[in-house]
C-alpha cells in the first residue's frame, strides 16, 4: 500500500476563470469594432458610387438638353412672346401724360403694349376739350393714328358734360413723322372734327 504524503503548507491552484472571461470579451469587441469598421467603409464607398453615377445622369440630361436646343433654333413665335415680355407701358403713359389737361378725366384706360395701343373713355368740360385732346395726340411725334370712336353729351348731368372715346397708336420709336404722315394727319384732322361735332352735340 502506497504511503500518503501530506502537505499543509501547498497551496491549492486556481483557475483565473474572471481574466480569461474578459480577455475573451475584449477579442470580441475589438472583432466587432473591426467589422462595424469595413461595413462603414463598404456604405461609403456604395454612396460615392451612387453619387458619380448621379452626377453622370446629370451631366448627360444638361448635354442631351443643351443638345436639342442647339439642335432646332427657337421659334419665332417663341422669341415674339420674349420680345413682347420685354416692352413696357412707359412710352403710352409719356405719351398720355404730354397731351392730358386738367379738362379731361379719363374714366377708362387699355393700354396693349405689344399692338401698341391705347384705348381710353374720357370726360370732358366740353366737345370742345376733347377735340383739343385729338390735336394734342395727333401733333404729338411718337403718334402713330388718332381716332375718334365717339363723343356726346352727358344729358343726365347738369353740367351736360363731353363723353369720349378715343383709340391711339403709338410708334415704336418716338420720332418725328414722315411728312407724308403728316399730311396725312393734317387731312384727317377736319374729318375727325365733323364727325365729333355731327355726333351727340344735338
Amino acid at each position: 500500500m502506497k504511503k500518503l504524503q501530506l502537505d499543509f503548507n501547498l497551496q491549492p491552484t486556481r483557475t483565473p476563470w474572471l481574466g480569461l472571461l474578459l480577455c475573451v470579451l475584449g477579442v470580441i469587441a475589438v472583432l466587432w469594432v473591426m467589422t462595424q469598421i469595413d461595413v462603414a467603409k463598404e456604405q461609403k464607398n456604395q454612396l460615392e458610387l451612387q453619387e458619380d453615377s448621379i452626377a453622370l445622369r446629370i451631366k448627360q440630361r444638361d448635354s442631351k438638353i443643351k443638345a436639342e436646343l442647339n439642335a432646332s433654333p427657337v421659334s419665332a413665335k417663341v422669341e415674339k412672346i420674349r420680345r413682347d415680355q420685354l416692352l413696357s407701358h412707359a412710352p403710352a403713359f409719356d405719351l398720355l401724360e404730354r397731351v392730358w389737361e386738367k379738362e379731361i378725366a379719363f374714366s377708362r384706360l387699355e393700354i396693349a403694349t405689344v399692338e401698341r395701343d391705347i384705348k381710353m373713355d374720357l370726360e370732358a368740360k366740353s366737345l370742345n376739350d376733347v377735340l383739343l385732346l385729338v390735336d394734342r395726340f395727333e401733333a404729338a411725334p411718337e403718334t402713330k393714328h388718332v381716332t375718334l370712336a365717339r363723343n356726346s353729351l352727358k344729358i343726365g348731368d347738369p353740367q351736360r358734360p363731353a363723353v369720349a372715346a378715343i383709340e391711339v397708336l403709338w410708334l415704336a420709336d418716338p420720332a418725328v413723322p414722315t411728312n407724308n404722315a403728316s399730311a396725312a394727319n393734317t387731312a384727317s384732322r377736319p374729318s375727325v372734327h365733323s364727325a365729333s361735332a355731327a355726333s351727340g352735340v344735338h
